[in-house]
């Protein structure tokens, strides 16, 4: 009959669970709220369907357990990067925003209930973490002004690590060094302690750093071992995720058989370790831990919630209440406006995130967890954690998250209908297409599995992603947000389709183009039934971009011009009354900024980044070598800039550049670069060249790397064709400002 309890409480927690997910899901609101009150309904107190008390001692493993796996999983999605790249606000929030609250919380806990204070600083841990499983559902269904979604984007990400690890430190000292007497659990404790003695405070502080040193190493030997493992290949790909399960729940045993209560924090560590190392496989056995880790979420806060014993909030009544608001508007506050000082965030930016602050499950799972270990210890105030920690997050979940949406309306920090730009395809013509989206103000990330093309796109100060974009999740990569449109650019018609198809469901009202040619568009039965908006079907893709890769052949290329739609066949993107098209609108008149694809007059190359073409007032050949190679500083750091100069001075003293016509044509080569680049100043005054006795007015810079001899040699001839011309050489010199320069070098 026991059994028999013990397996429908767990059958019905996990049904329930999973349910409560997709009800969640369907209602679009965080399934923190649904789970926690599904569960207070399913349980002894309202409907009776599940009854924690029946797994007696094995809910305590359940629990530890679960919430073990769900921290290994955390560690491993450790978001490296996102540490290094985000901003000082994010870092600010990260590091004095997290003592403002854990130290003011403390305080709070302490004037309302008078608890010691070591309590205080150990129930104040368990409430510094905001959940990415919360914030993330809440940024979905409100639309803020971008950094304001990048700050909590990151703080629920970034923050679940550190706040976790000062919980578990904060829990191992309180049940070390505060409570326990004379045992540290454990074979090897035991023996320790035996062999130290038995004096209290001697024992206690042993017994936390003992804990403490076993949990990181256990945690950095069997995670290192876990990665050398995968490294090596040593695990079957069929048994990959089944064996990383296997192992962590290893982990765990292990340093909890050699110091009771360790295995958490071991677990924790060997996950952030496999996280950093940036493990192979680690994709695939995140996507399947995620998986897992929503189930455990699942069943473990069915569990927790039925679990829990709603006189406590009763007990505690008023004064919990007060600490709560405490927490919420007035820790929180301090936190936002002490962490941001001197940032350039608006006071209307400051309170909308000094009111947003929700916690999640890492929150709750730890505060049950430490109840219940407290409990077993006999801590007469250990209901406390539950009922405090709970109390935060439905105040913060249902609360704040409910009242969002209206005070960023208030505070006027919500955004209108969202107008970035998601382009499939890094190759020249997406990046040329993105160059112009940014340069007429709007936001374009690159999307593209080659990292070759990723590489340049970065490098030409464009946002782009190495991934797959029919995998890739919106909702995890804060560049995403505020898109509104979606174009498909790559040589594969069906692969078009098909990314239409997938991204019309994740951005349900954003704007969906793709590009497919006219034959194949009127090969399609139905194509009016198919997703996304096709467009420039005039334009033959894969010759544009094999006229791109073989230098010789280019004939067109993109071009940027003021004009009348006389030709709107040859428009790629159009700006018109504030509103980016990717065609003429039909309601359109007059003139309008558009790319275009135009004719050029030969086969040079034009430099990708405009900040290499310059003005300069430079006064010698050397001071304007010096800033022009200056301008590579950001795109190309390793590049050794004096050693370069060096070359091109003795090159100079050796033979002369100048060209004629005051055009003097500096190169030379280095391994520091992978293609081919020019740069261009036009000087004024001009400079005079010691060495041929002419000035110098125009400068065409050339860099090859030492393999690309035929193609650097090609390119002096080319640019000698180019400014022989008389017309050329008019325009260059009647170019009163670098775009004016710029313009002319495009077109010819």
């Amino acid at each position: 009959m026991e059994s028999h309890h013990l397996l429908t409480t767990f059958a019905a927690a996990c049904g329930l669970g999973v349910f409560f997910l997709i009800l969640a899901q369907r209602l679009k609101v965080s399934a923190i709220v649904i789970l926690l009150i599904g569960g207070i309904v399913a349980g002894p107190q309202v409907l009776n369907l599940v009854h924690p008390d029946h797994l007696g001692s094995g809910l305590n493993a359940i629990i530890s357990l679960a919430v073990g796996l769900i921290l290994f999983e955390g560690g491993l999605t450790l978001d490296v990067k996102g540490y290094r790249e985000v901003s000082r606000e994010i870092w600010g929030v990260l590091t004095k925003g997290i003592l403002v609250t854990w130290i003011f919380s403390a305080l709070a806990i302490k004037l309302v209930f008078d608890f010691d204070w070591p309590f205080c600083f150990f129930a104040a841990s368990l409430i510094i973490v905001t959940g990415p499983t919360v914030i993330g559902p809440l940024l979905q269904r409100i639309r803020v002004r971008k950094n304001i979604h990048h700050i909590l984007h990151w703080e629920g990400v970034l923050i679940d690590p550190i706040g976790v690890f000062i919980a578990l430190l904060c829990y191992e000292w309180f049940v070390s060094v505060y409570l326990e007497n004379t045992t540290t659990g454990g074979a090897l404790g035991g023996y320790l302690v035996e062999f130290f003695g038995s004096g209290y405070q001697t024992i206690s502080y042993f017994n936390f750093f003992l804990r403490f040193i076993v949990g990181m190493v256990t945690g950095l030997g069997l995670g290192g071992a876990l990665y050398q493992f995968l490294k090596r290949e040593w695990i079957p790909e069929e048994y990959m995720n089944i064996s990383v399960l296997a192992y962590a729940m290893g982990i765990f045993m292990a340093a909890d058989l050699l110091v009771h209560e360790a295995g958490l924090l071991a677990v924790t560590v060997a996950g952030l370790l496999v996280g950093y190392k940036d493990t192979p496989q680690l994709d695939r056995i995140i996507e399947y831990k995620v998986e897992l880790k929503d189930l455990l979420i699942a069943l473990l806060f069915v569990l927790l919630a039925a679990n829990l014993e709603l006189e406590k909030f009763i007990h505690y009544g008023w004064p919990l209440l007060i600490v709560v608001g405490a927490v919420m508007f007035l820790v929180r506050p301090l936190n936002i406006f002490i962490s941001t000082r001197k940032s350039s965030l608006t006071l209307r930016e400051k309170l909308f995130l000094s009111w947003i602050a929700p916690r999640g499950i890492v929150a709750a799972s730890m505060a049950s967890i430490c109840a219940f270990h407290l409990s077993n210890l006999d801590f007469k105030e250990a209901g406390f954690l539950e009922t405090f920690t709970y109390s935060v997050i439905a105040g913060t979940v249902v609360f704040q998250g409910f009242t969002a949406k209206f005070v960023g309306g208030a505070l006027g920090v919500l955004e209108s209908r969202p107008k970035g730009w998601v382009i499939v395809g890094a190759h020249k013509l997406g990046r040329l297409v993105a160059q112009f989206i940014q340069e007429s103000g709007f936001s374009v990330v690159l999307i593209d599995t080659n990292p070759r093309e990723i590489k340049l796109a970065r490098r030409e100060g464009l946002v782009a992603i190495n991934e797959n974009a029919m995998q890739i999740d919106p909702e995890t990569n804060p560049n995403l947000y505020g898109i509104g449109n979606f174009l498909a650019l790559t040589e594969n018609e069906d692969l078009n389709r098909l990314l239409c198809q997938r991204w019309s469901n994740m951005l349900s009202d954003a704007n969906i183009y793709r590009w497919v040619s006219e034959e194949a568009e009127n090969a399609v039965a139905n194509a009016k039934l198919l997703v996304g908006s096709s467009v420039w079907n005039h334009l033959q893709l894969k010759a544009v971009l094999a006229q791109e890769e073989r230098e010789e052949l280019k004939a067109r290329r993109i071009s940027t011009n003021l004009q009348t739609y006389q030709r709107p066949e040859q428009v790629l993107m159009c700006l018109y009354n504030g509103e980016l098209y990717p065609y003429v609108p039909a309601d359109s008149n007059g003139q309008a900024l558009v790319l275009t694809l135009a004719p050029v007059s030969g086969g040079l190359e034009i430099p990708s980044n405009k900040k290499w073409v310059l003005f300069s007032e430079a006064d010698s050949l050397e001071s304007l070598y010096r800033n022009m190679l200056d301008k590579l500083a950001n795109e190309y750091p390793e590049l050794d800039r004096d050693t370069l100069l060096g070359e091109l001075i003795q090159r100079e003293e050796e033979f002369s550049s100048l060209l004629g016509h005051g055009i003097s044509l500096p190169h030379t080569y280095s391994n520091a670069i992978d293609s081919t680049l020019i740069l261009i100043a036009r000087v004024d005054p001009a400079i005079s060249c010691k060495h041929s006795g002419s000035d110098i007015s125009l400068v065409f810079m050339l860099l090859s790397p030492e393999d690309h001899p035929v193609e650097h040699l090609n390119q002096i001839s080319q640019i000698a064709k180019f400014v022989m011309r008389e017309e050329t050489r008019s325009a260059l010199v009647a170019a009163k400002t670098e775009a004016d320069l710029h313009y002319v070098i495009e077109n010819g």
